[in-house]
């Protein structure tokens, strides 16, 4: 029985947190519910095998594999530019399946080189700490938001009155003395949200009308990979920021789960290579794991691997059955963001822990601080600045996270221990 609920709260938590993905970009590029319906289905069955390679062959550790917010906006920013330049936004989709080809191959690469050993070595405290502070800075607009569905058109406020009693739940089971509401106190707050909309109708089936019961995913349905020379060189760099996530996640919940090794960079790279070729030709958004996978560790106390491969297993699955798939796929978007929140809060004390680890000298704080100001001040900057850059640059300006890291990562290596703060003000 708690082997069954915690592989049943592993698969609820990332439907939870992937859904949205599909969903977004379907609606960005004009598909009909059926063809939504299809997209989540590919996505859940790419997601679940991706996971269980890594937990198998790669990195070995329970982390949750879902759509890279990176690879999400770029399919929203080409899309969206899509019309300015004369086209249809479905005629990119091609070329950005060839994006994934090529990003899979690079992550191969660099794996095979070595790379990646080498840029976890410049993964210290200050920067490990950062990326945890930033991410909860990016997210938590958007949590809020997604919490309250101030997007919905028109408003209702039967939603945010679920989902905010959803959060209550979700926070007071997590303080539980009763090790048995504590541990499953994102999958107790999933079916609570999750029951109330359905009671009050609120509720969207996620896909169109099924015939079949039973159905394989579609390999490219976004056609035959083409050539853009834009789209390929935003992979080589969106490849290499996800790198970087890629690293810091394995630190995350190794830390979380005690475990320090640091001898699966290779194989969890080549994986990721997979991981971005499986996305091409199964036409799904690129995969990343996720750091906040730590938080939900530390939430529920979970740490086996067992309950997360059969969760993944589960997704893989009921992904063969679209029915199914629709009907999980419905859990409503603001119950996902409430049921995570306290796993994003989790992931704010890590960030500050870690960085008390390299201790709280003039030069730690100094960098913290420069790298935190501008990865925040980038999370602001206006949509009309972004039309004024080349395409190409556009996911990394725009994404204040990878922005602060980058930018604490070479502060980490300019700034010399022995000197003091007030030489550089």
């Amino acid at each position: 029985m708690k082997l069954t609920l915690s592989a049943m709260q592993w698969a609820m938590f990332t439907l939870a947190g992937s859904i949205v993905a599909p969903l977004a970009i379907g609606q960005a590029y004009g598909m009909s519910a059926q063809e939504i319906g299809e997209f989540v289905q590919r996505t859940l069955f790419v997601m679940g095998i991706v996971a269980l390679m890594q937990t198998w062959r790669g990195h070995r550790l329970p982390i949750m594999e879902g759509p890279a917010v990176l690879w999400w906006g770029v399919f929203l920013l080409f899309g969206t530019m899509a019309p300015a330049l004369g086209q249809e936004p479905r005629s990119i989709l091609p070329a950005l399946g060839l994006g994934l080809v090529f990003s899979g191959i690079l992550f191969g690469l660099m794996s095979v080189c070595g790379w990646i050993t080498v840029i976890r070595r410049l993964f210290t405290p200050a920067v490990i700490g950062t990326y945890f502070l930033l991410l909860v800075a990016q997210m938590s607009g958007p949590f809020i938001s997604g919490i309250l569905s101030a997007k919905e058109n028109p408003f209702d406020w039967k939603g945010p009155a679920i989902s905010i009693a959803t959060l209550v739940l979700s926070l007071g089971l997590a303080r539980s003395s009763k090790p048995f509401l504590r541990n499953y106190s994102v999958l107790i707050a999933i079916i609570f949200g999750w029951s109330l909309f359905q009671l009050c109708g609120l509720n969207q089936q996620a896909g169109g009308a099924w015939d079949a019961v039973f159905t394989l995913p579609g390999v490219w349905s976004f056609g035959w990979p083409e050539w853009n020379g834009g789209i390929l060189f935003t992979s080589a760099i969106v490849t290499v920021l996800l790198l970087s996530n890629m690293i810091a996640s394995m630190e995350a919940v190794g830390q979380v789960i005690g475990r320090t090794d640091r001898g699966n960079e290779k194989r969890s790279g080549l994986i990721m290579g997979a991981s971005q070729t499986l996305s091409a030709v199964f036409s799904t958004v690129g995969f990343v794991p996720l750091s906040y996978t730590a938080g939900f560790i530390m939430t529920t106390r979970m740490k086996e691997k067992l309950p997360f491969i059969l969760g993944n297993l589960f997704l893989v699955v009921i992904s063969f059955f679209p029915a199914v798939t629709g009907l999980f796929a419905s859990i409503p978007v603001s119950v996902g963001y409430a049921s995570m929140f306290l796993s994003f809060v989790n992931m704010l004390g890590m960030g500050l822990r870690e960085i008390s680890r390299g201790g709280l000298d003039e030069r730690q704080v100094y960098i913290v601080g420069i790298s935190l100001m501008i990865g925040i001040g980038c999370m602001f900057l206006p949509a009309s600045f972004f039309l004024a850059v080349p395409p190409f640059l556009s996911p990394l300006l725009s994404n204040g996270l990878l922005m602060g890291v980058g930018t604490c990562l070479l502060l980490d290596r300019l700034v010399r221990r022995e000197e003091k703060v007030q030489s550089y003000l």
